[in-house]
């Protein structure tokens, strides 16, 4: 039974097999007779709505589909025709096409069949679907493994479907066979890995290789790779195939059919070498994505202020085409998919471009970026939001990047509450979260805490004017956030007199990063908003009673708070709290939230902290740029260098309130510690008044402070409270005395009642508030934003009204409204995004009843800058009229007196009524002068006027000129410094009556406000030199002087009581060491502050001590082991001649350094330590120079060994290197070490051989072969080129020249670096044949050749030519084939078919140009290389002679190769040297320079084999490498074929005008020419694979080339030009068709509607463009920046023209003149302004204080300058030469005057009695001293030994004289008559005496005689 059912089986086998065999006989069938549908979008799976959305060029689209025969394969499986109706939209196309069988089946094996396939359609959704609308007829074939359809092009876009087909093959196989997706394959062996891809980077391309594990089997395998991407979630398309017998395989990216952003896999299956229909089963890489990815898929953050780092990084290697150009650079990003575009981004980046820098491949990354994103605080509740963040690549990479578009991240942005706290009026506070309670507490509170950063506001409360209850208002605001401190304070003056003083502080100094907050000012300075970086803000609405506070809390904050405006937590039944918990008792919270005084940040500025150094931020959308336009107020933080981005657009900055940006008026001067709100100018910009310093005098300052104008207030208290008693030394900690601070007492409870004290009721409060509020423009306007706070508003107002019973106070509230309208503005982001922030004039009226209060009130227009008043109008609002006011003075400050020593009196305050914040509101100051008694007024000048109230201002008052300020103009008596007469003015015309101001000296007078204007001179003071000195006051130039009014009060006195000044002892014992150069600064100080003067009285030798206590001492040097000590004595004493006597010790210790070292000063310990440090010789190291150095110990040898010398050390070098320290590289490859032919390449410390010529063996340096007969055949060894030699017939040899030129051929080096050899002129030997040198060759082809021939110089005939055939060493020739892969990566290489050799290289691929060897991305640039390299061998031959030199030629110019060249005449060649060869050779004897009839061909050299390829029009099908002679630059050009050169060789030319036929190269490439007898030639057959006469061939294809194919190569058909494609399906347009153009033909695209030009690049507009706009589209111009409008024809300005200026550019204004700018905002002077002077108007300067004059050119110095000093500016004198002090009072002496003199002059010392000189160092005696006296102090004279007395007159004896006789000279006695000897002891006899002559007589005796004696 199992027998029969095996013969059963195995007949229905055979049936089968025969079957299919007859079917595969069919012509069809056979592969090249059909082509293959492989679209994997043609699956009846693939739902083709996804392409529809993307890439509808992508349809599938059949009615260009040429007829014929087809076959369908998906995912390289074998696939049918469905036979059911399948669905419209599938298939790839709209209108599938599908097989209709009706009553029939498939053919069988080898059947025929006639069926018609149907269309699917249906005309509209809903209507009925028609699965045949259409039929087209199909012939069906079953050539038994698949079925083949005859197909024709369908009737529109219709597209044939495929399914994967069942199983056809049969299923029982043969022995030794196995099934496989239904059919029989042998069994091979699969391999044991999955396969992987990886990337790499191949010159500047990118490569994609899938490499593989090879499996164990013995038969020889083959695999076959299929390439593939993935098109959908369950889809792929097979992209490329190749068979290798390759462990990998390489594809390149080309940007075309391998493109970034997509996802690819390859699959490896093994076949069995040579018999390709039976394949193992596939095994399928990972998918690999090609492209950028991001660090994180998508990214949750939220609006709390943190910053997350996103890294994006490459999968494939980025090109690096030099140092400078490496990587890709990214263009990041931001889109909003629900925005419209022009709202504010939801996140921000900190760059917007980024470079990927290269990295080695790793983990999947080969390099990468990093950036930061940041979720924007945008203070507007617009949910959770999504944004996408973008990377492309640049415009100016590669192609491959340049049409990449990565995937976006996507960032999801959770929006988190934001919130504003209130205090306003009495105050009445509102929480962050809504919660309503009043603090009627003065005093200082902590309003705002944050619990999450560095964020404090503190807030100050005064008594605010209520007429019958203890009620208080804000007067002041102190924010810090980091290190930056705002204060805005009005807090230190009297309520509707005072003005907020604006403070900006940063914490740390100038280290402290700080100085990010801005101010921005809006309705004059009524509304000052302070900004945080963090988006908190502070508002001051300022009135005259006080201000009302707004606190903007980020969303950082959120859950975060503390302090009086609560938690922020959405629920107000938490806010009353405190640091331990809730409060049930709101007095206890709000006291709990009281500071103490001196520590609120009015007081007290805290230390500043390290703050992190904040990121800049941008938005990066399209059309952003980081630098803010000059309207828009989003970005208000300036441009900074520390990032790519300049801005911080991580916080949302906008504003609704028109306001101008303040901020550098209070951050350019350092020496201000705050300024004066101006209030007084319509226009921000005009100039500021600033808070008064009094300069150097701490005290007056204090005494400012707690002034009488100060302490007013504090008695205007109506419930008068017990305070503390403050001490001197607690006001020193307080920045000013704030009474509020140190109340003891609690304020009373408030117990309002109705109606009022006034009578004002219920009713009448509440219809005064409903008109001021609800109807007021805000009221009504924003009434359905506001909501329910209206109303609240209105309840707030009555209780105002009900407290301070005050009907002034009904608008009070209306800045709280127009704050709260700006916020819901803000918040609703349906607002924003239509436009209302951003165009001016909007639908928004909201927006322009904000930016305009009251619309103006009609006298004035609305602008974006706010109201624009008419002419007679003034104000922000323009409600107040100029013309008409009258003005009245009711008093000047402190009654119309000013202390000049005690109050700034440049400014003086006035009282009054009918004040208006007008342009022409100033002030006007008359001189009054005194005249006999009577005050005449005199010259009138315009001041300042400083807007405060409607009752109050600031006038300026002018500084006197420098002639009125002189001593002798001014001279303190009874007379004040100055009388001024103010008036003040509205309009500039009409002023009021006038207030005189009295200006005194306050220490020398006593002033009242009286009529006569006199003052009283005080007692106990001094007038010297017309300035006030009060008792006691010390000369400014000396402290000797003081003033003392019991001595003189116009003098200065002397300080009776000076104490001599104090020495600083040293810490430690002072100590030097011998030998060092010893420096030691003294100290000390003198009681009175006087100048020191220190004089060295004794000490060492050398030692020197300056003026200053500057002790200089070069040390000597001591024995060794001893201590020494040295005393100073010297003096010090001070300016007033108290002097100390003193001595200081210094002890020496000896250097102790051993062997020669040297002892240096040791720095880093206190001068006068005595430490040391040792310099060593060469060779010792150590503290004490005891050690010897190893020289080795640093590894100086590298690589080698180091050995210790007695010098130094020694290197012992490997093989290798060379040097001193072993770092020189030997290079090997200079003595030849590897095989003749095989590549050497020199590394660091060795050297590589390449490998051995094909068909050797070796490593590289040895190579060995068979030993064949030497069968001489056509071949071409790897670098190696051959000749087939033939027998030549030589005439007599004596007439054969006696030179010959031997070149040798090398491969093109620079790719290598390889040099060129030089040529040698080699000299001939007789007696040789060419035959035996071949011999001679072949059996020593390595051995060195020693017998050389010299050089000749002897000039010869022309030489013939002769050839030569350079064979490996056993004769055997060498083929170079396609294992070399000689070809263009992705070119295909054919080898050629035996007997030939050799090989051909394809076409290039798509998109590259050249001749498969050398491919490039321009035609022209392939076009330009290949000409240089055909030309270059032409340009660089040897030209040969003419005529003349037919008899005479050059020696015969060889390279030196290790060969022997022998001829049939015996003409032996030796090598001179014995340089190892390289391996191409050419022997060239022309007369005549040789031209070929086509150009030479392009040579590329590679490291193993040289080849040579044609141009692709004549691309051969073999290849004949005896016809290919390459040869290079300077050496003789090529050869034909071996034919060729046996004709040359034959003929033997000795005319020189002849030329060799076959020189020319007529025949086709590797066809011999063959020289005929007549002189003609005869080419030979075409290779194989070609067609010809020989002279012409073309390639032939076995099978007809398809459509748009051409044969290209033997039996290889390739695409034409134009075409691409697995079948050249695909039309190629270059450059590439845009605007949707569709490719309908090489280069012919096919434009849409709107669009026209070879690309399609052009559009069309019906009418032009206008101011320079682009047609982008049908009717759509695309506009410049500035212009608007279908035709750009409308012009918008960025910015407002000022001061008159018109619009003329989007960014220009044409100003009026007198006005520059972009905006016409700066005032032009000519000439300009000095001395900082600001020009305010043209030609008009506002001058700073201390100058004055038309350009402020006249500085003023009060007092004057004295000694004829110049003033130069604000008190500031420029002294001359020898004078000094600040008003050069102070003479100057270069050298002090010493022993009580005094400086008077320059350089002129007023010396004392008994003093003289210069410096008063000389002494003077009045009688001269005698007998060589010396005078050494005053009246004092140093005697002669010998001499003595006052005068030196009296001499002195050692011994007295005897005798009563008398010394008369030193030790010289005059003896009385009668005595003699020395001293008078002899006694003499009277007649001796009588009897000596007179000559023998004592000369003095005469003087007893006289009486002398």
């Amino acid at each position: 039974m199992k027998s029969s059912a095996h013969v059963l089986r195995s007949g229905l086998l055979l049936l089968l097999l025969a079957a299919q065999t007859f079917a595969q006989h069919a012509p069809e069938c056979f592969t090249g007779a059909h082509r293959t549908l492989r679209n994997p979008y043609r699956s009846i799976d693939f739902d083709s709505t996804e392409i529809q959305n993307t890439a509808i060029q992508d349809l599938v689209c059949d009615h260009a589909l040429a007829p014929g025969w087809y076959r369908f394969k998906l995912n390289n499986k074998p696939a049918e025709m469905p036979t059911t109706c399948v669905e419209m939209n599938h298939c790839g196309t709209q209108a599938p096409v599908w097989l209709s069988l009706k009553d029939k089946s498939l053919p069988q094996p080898g059947e025929v069949l006639q069926l018609s396939a149907c269309a699917t359609w249906q005309f509209f959704h809903g209507s009925t679907k028609d699965c045949c609308l259409f039929r087209i007829p199909i012939t069906i074939r079953n050539c038994g493994d698949f079925l083949l359809y005859y197909l024709q092009p369908t009737q529109g876009c219709m597209g044939y479907c495929a399914k994967v087909a069942p199983t056809l093959a049969p299923r029982f196989c043969p022995p030794g066979e196995v099934e496989v997706n239904g059919r029989c394959k042998a069994v091979l062996p699969s391999l044991p890995s999955r396969p992987l891809i990886s990337s790499e980077l191949n010159g500047h391309s990118v490569h994609l290789r899938c490499s593989f594990i090879l499996p164990s089997s013995s038969l020889p395998l083959g695999f076959h790779v299929v390439w593939a991407r993935h098109i959908s979630n369950s889809m792929k398309a097979e992209i490329h195939q190749e068979s290798t017998v390759k462990p990998f395989s390489l594809v390149e990216m080309d940007g075309v059919h391998f493109r970034l952003g997509e996802t690819f896999l390859c699959s490896v299956s093994t076949f069995q070498i040579n018999v390709t229909h039976s394949r193992s089963s596939p095994r399928e890489s990972e998918a690999f994505y090609a492209g950028l990815k991001f660090s994180v898929e998508s990214l949750q953050i939220a609006e709390n202020g943190k910053e997350h780092e996103v890294r994006v990084h490459s999968t494939v290697p980025l090109p690096c085409y030099d140092l400078n150009h490496c990587g890709v650079p990214l263009v990041l990003g931001v889109q909003n998919p629900d925005g419209l575009g022009h709202e504010v981004s939801n996140v921000a980046l900190s760059t917007c471009q980024v470079q990927l820098r290269p990295t080695p491949c790793s983990k999947g990354t080969c390099g990468q970026a990093s950036f930061f994103i940041t979720a924007v605080t945008d203070f507007t509740r617009d949910g959770n939001r999504i944004s996408l963040i973008s990377s492309l690549p640049e415009l100016s990479t590669s192609r491959l990047w340049r049409s990449y578009i990565p995937r976006s991240l996507k960032v999801t942005v959770q929006d988190i509450p934001t919130s504003i706290c209130y205090s306003l009026t009495d105050p009445h506070i509102i929480t962050l979260d809504g919660r309503h309670y009043d603090n009627y507490q003065t005093g200082t509170f902590v309003l705002y805490l944050s619990l999450a950063r560095d964020f404090e506001v503190h807030s100050r409360q005064w008594h605010c004017g209520s007429r019958h209850h203890a009620v208080a208002c804000s007067c002041g605001i102190a924010a810090r956030e980091g290190n930056d401190v705002a204060i805005i304070d009005m807090c230190n003056g009297q309520r509707q007199e005072t003005r907020p003083k604006l403070t900006v502080k940063v914490l740390g100094g100038e280290h402290g990063n700080g100085r990010h907050v801005r101010v921005l000012e809006s309705h004059q300075g009524k509304k000052i908003t302070i900004i945080f970086p963090s988006g908190a803000f502070v508002r001051a609405d300022v009135g005259d009673w006080g201000m009302s506070l707004s606190v903007r809390a980020p969303s950082v904050d959120y859950g975060k708070t503390q302090g009086l405006c609560g938690t922020f937590d959405r629920n107000i039944n938490n806010d009353i709290q405190g640091y331990e918990g809730l409060h049930d008792d709101l007095h206890a919270f709000i006291e709990h939230w009281r500071l103490a005084p001196g520590e609120s940040l009015f007081d007290k500025t805290p230390p500043g902290s390290r703050q992190e150094e904040r990121r800049h931020f941008c938005r990066c959308q399209k059309g952003y740029s980081s630098f803010p336009s000059d309207g828009e107020a989003r970005n208000v933080f300036g441009p900074s260098t520390h990032s790519d981005c300049i801005a911080q657009d991580n916080v949302d900055y906008t504003s609704v309130f028109p306001s101008l940006d303040t901020t550098m008026e209070y951050v350019n001067s350092h020496e201000r510690e705050g300024s004066i709100l101006n209030m007084s100018s319509s226009h921000p910009l005009n100039g500021r008044a600033h808070h008064f310093n009094v300069n150097n005098d701490e005290e007056f300052r204090n005494d400012h402070l707690l002034s009488n104008a100060r302490l007013r207030r504090q008695t205007m208290f109506k419930f008068q409270l017990a305070s503390q008693r403050i001490s001197q030394a607690d006001l020193e900690h307080l920045a000013y005395f704030f009474p509020e601070d140190h109340l003891v007492k609690p304020r009373p409870g408030i117990q309002p009642r109705w109606p009022t004290p006034s009578g004002l009721t219920p009713g009448k409060a509440l219809e005064v508030c409903h008109m001021a509020l609800s109807n007021s423009t805000v009221g009504t306007v924003c009434r359905g934003l506001l909501g329910r706070r209206l109303e609240e508003a209105v309840n707030l107002c009555i209780l105002d009204l009900q407290l301070k019973d005050d009907l002034s106070w009904d608008e009070a509230m209306v800045p709280y409204l127009a704050n709260e309208c700006e916020r819901r503005v803000l918040e609703n982001r349906a607002h924003r995004d239509h436009g209302v922030l951003i165009q001016p004039g909007g639908p928004g009226e909201e927006v322009t009843a904000l930016r305009c209060p009251k619309f103006c009130n009609s006298n004035g227009k609305c602008t974006e800058f706010g109201c624009q008043c008419h002419q007679s109008f003034s104000l922000y609002d323009c409600s107040v009229t100029i013309a008409g006011q009258p003005v009245k003075l009711s008093d000047l400050e402190n009654g119309g007196l000013c202390d000049l020593r005690t109050f700034d009196c440049r400014k003086v305050r006035v009282f009054g009524l009918g004040f208006i914040a007008s342009d022409g509101l100033s002030c006007q100051a008359t001189r009054l002068k005194n005249v006999n008694g009577v005050w005449i007024p005199g010259e009138k000048q315009r001041t300042k006027a400083t807007f405060l109230s409607s009752k109050v201002l600031d006038c300026g008052v002018p500084l006197l000129s420098s002639a009125a300020v002189h001593t002798e103009d001014f001279m303190i008596d009874d007379k004040p410094y100055a009388r001024w007469e103010i008036s003040v003015t509205n309009d500039g015309a009409q002023y009021s009556f006038a207030k005189v101001l009295t200006i005194y000296d306050g220490i020398c007078q006593a002033c009242t406000a009286s009529h006569s204007g006199i003052c009283k001179l005080k007692d106990r003071t001094c007038n010297i030199d017309g300035m006030c000195f009060a008792e006691g006051d010390i000369n400014p130039g000396s402290p000797c002087l003081l003033c003392d009014p019991d001595t003189s009060k116009y003098t200065w006195s002397l300080n009776q009581v000076n104490q001599p000044p104090a020495f600083h002892q040293p810490q430690d014992e002072l100590r030097t060491f011998s030998g060092e150069d010893f420096v030691f600064q003294f100290a000390a100080s003198d009681p009175e502050g006087s100048a020191l003067l220190f004089q060295l009285v004794n000490g060492p030798k050398g030692a020197i001590l300056s003026p200053a206590g500057l002790l200089i001492w070069r040390v000597p040097s001591p024995p060794e082991e001893e201590w020494l000590q040295s005393t100073f004595y010297f003096t010090l004493s001070d300016e007033c001649n108290a002097q100390s006597t003193l001595s200081v010790q210094i002890h020496v210790v000896p250097c102790g350094c051993q062997n020669g070292g040297t002892c240096v000063t040791d720095f880093t310990f206190p001068a006068g330590s005595g430490k040391y440090l040792c310099v060593c010789p060469d060779g010792k190291q150590g503290d004490l120079c005891h050690e010897d150095v190893d020289k080795c110990l640093l590894a100086p040898c590298a690589d080698g060994k180091c050995i210790n010398t007695d010098g130094g050390f020694r290197c012992n070098c490997p093989e290798g290197l060379t040097g001193a320290t072993c770092q020189e590289d030997v290079d090997e490859c200079k003595q030849m070490p590897c095989f003749p032919g095989v590549h050497c390449l020199n590394s660091h410390g060795s050297y590589n051989c390449g490998p051995c010529p094909e068909g050797m063996q070796g490593n590289g340096r040895k190579c060995t072969v068979d030993m064949r007969p030497a069968t001489i055949t056509p071949t071409l060894a790897p670098g190696t080129t051959v000749h087939k030699v033939r027998e030549v017939l030589m005439q007599n040899p004596t007439t054969l020249h006696s030179r010959i030129q031997i070149s040798k051929i090398m491969p093109r080096a620079e790719p290598l670096g390889l040099p060129q050899a030089q040529p040698t002129t080699w000299r001939r030997d007789s007696g040789l044949s060419l035959s035996s040198v071949f011999q001679n060759h072949m059996t020593s082809h390595t051995s060195k050749n020693t017998n050389v021939i010299t050089p000749d110089p002897v000039k010869v005939a022309p030489p013939q030519i002769c050839t030569t055939n350079v064979m490996q060493k056993s004769g055997k020739p060498a083929a170079e084939t396609c294992t070399s892969r000689p070809c263009f990566p992705g070119v295909q290489c054919i080898n050629r078919r035996s007997p030939h050799v050799g090989y051909v290289c394809g076409r290039c691929p798509p998109g590259l140009h050249g001749n498969g060897r050398i491919c490039m991305k321009s035609a022209k640039a392939a076009s330009n290389y290949l000409s240089h390299q055909q030309t270059a061998g032409q340009r660089s031959r040897t030209p040969h002679s003419t005529s003349q030199r037919s008899e005479q030629s050059a020696p015969y110019k060889v390279t030196p190769p290790s060969l022997h060249l022998i001829t049939h005449s015996g003409l032996v060649i030796k090598p001179r040297q014995t340089t190892r060869p390289l391996l191409n050779y050419i022997v060239s004897t022309r007369t005549k320079p040789w031209t070929s009839q086509r150009p030479a061909r392009p040579l590329k050299g590679t490291l193993g084999a040289l080849s040579y390829s044609l141009p692709e029009s004549e691309l051969p099908a073999d290849r004949e490498e005896a016809a290919l002679i390459p040869t290079t630059p300077n050496q003789t050009p090529l050869l034909q074929s071996a034919s060729s050169i046996q004709a040359w060789i034959g003929s033997r030319v000795t005319d020189e005008e002849h030329v060799v036929p076959c020189a020319g190269r007529p025949c086709f490439p590797g066809v011999q020419c063959d020289k005929a007898l007549d002189g003609s030639f005869r080419c030979g057959r075409c290779p194989v694979g070609f067609t010809g006469d020989g002279k012409t061939c073309r390639a032939v294809c076995k099978h007809t080339c398809g459509r748009n194919m051409e044969c290209a190569a033997p039996n290889t058909c390739l695409c034409k030009a134009g075409y691409s494609g697995s079948n050249c399906q695909l039309v190629t347009c270059e450059p590439a068709c845009v605007n949707g153009g569709i490719c309908v033909a090489p280069g012919v695209c096919q434009c849409p509607s709107g669009f026209h030009g070879e690309t399609c690049q052009e559009a069309v507009c019906r009418l032009a463009c206008e101011n320079g706009g682009t047609c982008t589209g049908l009717q759509t111009c695309s506009c410049p920046y500035g212009f608007v409008g279908p035709r750009c024809e409308t012009m918008v300005c960025s910015r407002h023209c000022h001061n008159g200026g018109q619009c003329v550019s989007p960014d220009e204004c044409r100003c009026q003149p007198g006005w520059n700018g972009p905006s016409c905002e700066s005032a032009l002077c000519s000439p300009v302004c000095l001395n900082d002077g600001v020009c305010i108007r043209p030609n008009t300067c506002e001058c700073p204080h201390g100058f004055y004059g038309a350009q402020c050119q006249n500085a003023i110095c009060t007092p004057p300058c004295k000694n004829s000093g110049l003033c130069m500016r604000n008190n500031v004198c420029s002294c001359l030469k020898g004078y000094t002090g600040r008003r050069c009072e102070q003479s100057v002496c270069e050298h002090m005057c010493i022993n009580g003199g005094r400086c008077v002059g320059p350089d002129v010392c007023d010396c004392p009695s008994g003093w003289r000189g210069k410096r008063c160092d000389k002494p003077s005696c009045e009688q001269k001293c005698l007998n060589g006296a010396e005078c050494v102090g005053p009246n004092t004279c140093h005697c002669a030994p010998g001499w003595h007395g006052m005068l030196c007159h009296i001499p002195h004896c050692q011994q007295k004289c005897l005798y009563s006789s008398r010394c008369v000279r030193p030790n010289v006695c005059a003896c009385r008559s009668g005595f003699s000897g020395a001293f008078c002891s002899k006694k003499l006899r009277w007649q001796a005496v009588l009897s000596q002559k007179p000559q023998e007589v004592h000369p003095l005796l005469g003087l007893f005689e006289d009486g002398l004696f």
